[in-house]
């Protein structure tokens, strides 16, 4: 009996393996310039998520539990990386100030903040909002028989310039088109230029156990 108990332990650990994924996000200059000067507005911008399959029987179900979670969930395709399969979809990713009651309430996984304490500066960051994650944790766990981890996603930002001026910002704790800046670094972003902004594990791991995190200042 307990040699049976035994096999059915493993089979559920062997079940109960790791669930990786990410979020990528556009960034739009023009829409931090238009927050700087209408505090009240939401904007809400080009996402992709990316969840790894559990395989094609299960793709329809997999598919139904992003259009729950993510906003505008559409456009679903597949695609492989490093031998495993992932099932995309296009979402949208609030952008709006920290304290923006309606923000709070809607309830994303991610969104982009902003926050301007000086005249002449806005702050913008990140919020991991870690009870939607745990709603989607639960449900993986029950439907796919699958774990869910935070620190198997990773989550990106694509910060284009589409103004008619370079943009001056100062960045830190994060990766700029793979460069680590640890420390403030001030950068100028020419006309039409995307910097890709990459999350450093610790970045992710604050913003989920303590929610707003802000990494980057544009002067106004």
């Amino acid at each position: 009996m307990k040699k049976k108990a035994g096999i059915v332990a493993i089979g559920i650990v062997l079940l109960l393996v790791a669930c990786s994924g990410s979020i990528t996000s556009e960034l739009y200059i023009r829409d931090l310039l238009d927050l700087a000067a209408s505090p009240d507005q939401v904007f809400y911008t080009q996402g992709t998520v990316s969840v790894e399959s559990f395989g094609s029987d299960s793709n329809e179900d997999l598919k139904e539990m992003i259009t729950t979670w993510f906003r505008d969930a559409q456009n679903f395709r597949e695609t492989t990386i490093d031998f495993s399969t992932y099932l995309v979809a296009d979402i949208k990713i609030p952008v709006a100030y920290a304290d923006n009651e309606q923000v709070k309430k809607e309830q994303d996984l991610l969104s982009i903040i902003v926050r301007k304490d000086k005249p002449n500066e806005l702050d913008f960051g990140i919020r991991l909002d870690k009870n939607v994650f745990a709603k989607i944790q639960e449900h993986v766990r029950d439907m796919f028989y699958q774990d869910l981890s935070i620190s198997d996603w990773t989550f990106s930002i694509d910060l284009k310039n589409d103004t008619r001026n370079a943009q001056s910002m100062t960045l830190q704790t994060i990766y700029a088109n793979d460069e680590p800046l640890l420390y403030p670094k001030t950068i100028t972003v020419k006309e039409r230029e995307t910097v890709k902004l990459s999350f450093p594990d610790i970045l992710r791991d604050y913003s989920y156990l303590y929610g707003d995190v802000f990494f980057g200042t544009l002067a106004l």
